[in-house]
C-alpha cells in the first residue's frame, strides 16, 4: 500500500514508523530539507522508557522517504492526516496532486469536526477517521520519545460503512499490527472517537490554562471537578447525537488508561499555548461540543468558556508576558535535576533568551549535560519547564 503522511510531526511520523516497519510505501512530508534529510538517512529511532530510573529501549534507525512538498510523488492509495485541525483544509489543498479518486484518506487528528473539512473535496465513501492511544515527542531531529497506553493503540472507522470500506480498514490496521502496534476497525468507532474527546477535554485546554501538567492538574480537587463536568456537558451531546458513552465506564476505564503516559507531560494543547505559542485545536475539542450543542438545543456553558477563554489567549500570545529590565538582575532561578535529564535538547531550543545550553560533557547516564547560562536574562516565561518531558526543570521566582 502507498501511504503519504501529511504533517509528519512527532505523532505522524511514529505512525508512518510502524506503517514501514508492517510493509508498507511510506512517505512522510515535512517542513524542512534537514528533518527530511534526517529521516532518510539514517533514519526514524524510536525510543520508549519505562521504570522508576527512566531505562530505554530503542529501534534501529528506520530509513523513511521523506519529502517537503508533494511533486513528482504521484497519487496515492491512502493519505494519513495528521496536521491540526486548523491546518486540515491548506494542508489538502496541498495535497490535491496525490489524491486520486480512489485515494483514501484518513484523518486520525484530534477532536471531532475534521471529516467535514475533508468532505468538501473528498467523496464520502473514501474518508476514514479514527483515534489514537499513543503518545510521542521529538526530541532530537528524527528522533522520537514513544509511549502506547490503552487496549487498542489506533482506532479507525469510516464515513461510510460498507463491505468496501471494511475492506480496507482491515487492511490498514493488518499493517500497522505487522508493524508493531495494536490496531483495529470497528464499525463504532464514533464512540471510541468520542471517548478520546473527552479525555481531551478533561486535560488539554485547562492544563494550558493552569499551566500544569496532566499528573500535577489531576491532583487538585477543584480542577478535577471542573474537568468532571465538562465531561459531563460533552457526553449529554454525544448521547443526543446517538454515541453511546457512560460517564463511569469513562472515569473507571478510558481516564486512567490515558494517565499512565500523560501524568508528567503537559498536553499538546498546553504546549501550543505555554510554549510554543501557536495556533491550538480548541475549535475540534470543546469549542466542537459547544458547536454541536448548539445543534443539539444542549447548553454547554463550560466547555463554551473554555473554548473562549483558550481564544483570548491564541490572539493575545505578544502581550502575556513583560520582560524585566536589564538592570533589575536576576529575578528567577532555573534548576535541573541531573538524575532526571536525558539531553533532548527541548529546554534549549524553546528557551526565547538562551538561558540554557548544553555542555560538551555528558552527566552520569550517558547524555548531554544541560547547564544554565546567561541567568540574568531569564523571564520566567517557563518554556523549559514546560516542555521538558522528565519534569527535571524548576523556575522559582526570587524576588
Amino acid at each position: 500500500m502507498k501511504i503519504a503522511v501529511l504533517g509528519a510531526g512527532a505523532m505522524g511520523s511514529m505512525l508512518g514508523a510502524f506503517l514501514k516497519l508492517g510493509g508498507a510505501d511510506v512517505t512522510l512530508l515535512v517542513r524542512r530539507k534537514e528533518l527530511a534529510a534526517k529521516m532518510a538517512d539514517p533514519g526514524i529511532v524510536m525510543r520508549s522508557y519505562t521504570g522508576a530510573d527512566g531505562e530505554k529501549t530503542e529501534t534501529a534507525p528506520i530509513p523513511m522517504k521523506a519529502a517537503v512538498s508533494c511533486e513528482g510523488l504521484g497519487e496515492m492509495d491512502a493519505v494519513l492526516v495528521m496536521v491540526k485541525g486548523c491546518d486540515t483544509k491548506s494542508a489538502l489543498e496541498g495535497a490535491s496532486s496525490i489524491i486520486g479518486k480512489d485515494t483514501k484518506v484518513i484523518t486520525l487528528q484530534n477532536g471531532i469536526g475534521n471529516t467535514d473539512i475533508i468532505a468538501k473535496t473528498v467523496a464520502p465513501e473514501n474518508i476514514y477517521y479514527g483515534c489514537l492511544n499513543m503518545s510521542a515527542i521529538m526530541s532530537a531531529p528524527a528522533v522520537l520519545d514513544t509511549g502506547l497506553f490503552g487496549d487498542v493503540n489506533v482506532a479507525l472507522g469510516a464515513v461510510v460503512k460498507g463491505e468496501e470500506q471494511k475492506k480496507f480498514g482491515d487492511e490498514f490496521a493488518d499493517i500497522l499490527n505487522k508493524g508493531g502496534i495494536k490496531a483495529v476497525y470497528t464499525e463504532d468507532i464514533d464512540t471510541e472517537v468520542w471517548n478520546k474527546l473527552l479525555v481531551n477535554i478533561a486535560v488539554n485546554a485547562g492544563c494550558g490554562l493552569v499551566r500544569m501538567r496532566g499528573g500535577e492538574a489531576g491532583a487538585d480537587q477543584e480542577f478535577v471537578l471542573l474537568a468532571v463536568d465538562m465531561v459531563k456537558e460533552a457526553i449529554a451531546v454525544g448521547m443526543a447525537m446517538g454515541v453511546k458513552l457512560d460517564i463511569n465506564h469513562f472515569m473507571t476505564h478510558v481516564l486512567p488508561s490515558a494517565r499512565k503516559t500523560s501524568g508528567l507531560h503537559y498536553p499538546s494543547m498546553a504546549q501550543d499555548m505555554l510554549m510554543k505559542k501557536a495556533p491550538t485545536e480548541i475549535d475540534f475539542i470543546n469549542g466542537a461540543v459547544e458547536r454541536l450543542g448548539k445543534k443539539a438545543g444542549i447548553p454547554t456553558p463550560l466547555n463554551q468558556t473554555i473554548t473562549r477563554l483558550v481564544h483570548v489567549i491564541e490572539r493575545n500570545y505578544d502581550k502575556q508576558y513583560v520582560e524585566k529590565s536589564a538592570k533589575s538582575g536576576p529575578s528567577f532561578k532555573v534548576s535541573i535535576a541531573e538524575k532526571f535529564c536525558k539531553g533532548c535538547g527541548y529546554c534549549i531550543k524553546y528557551c526565547p533568551k538562551q538561558v540554557l545550553k548544553a555542555e560538551d560533557s555528558l552527566n552520569a547516564k550517558g547524555y548531554v549535560k544541560v547547564k544554565v547560562d546567561n541567568i540574568s536574562d531569564c523571564i520566567g516565561c517557563l518554556s523549559c519547564s514546560t516542555v521538558c518531558p522528565e519534569a527535571a526543570i524548576t523556575v522559582v521566582k526570587e524576588d
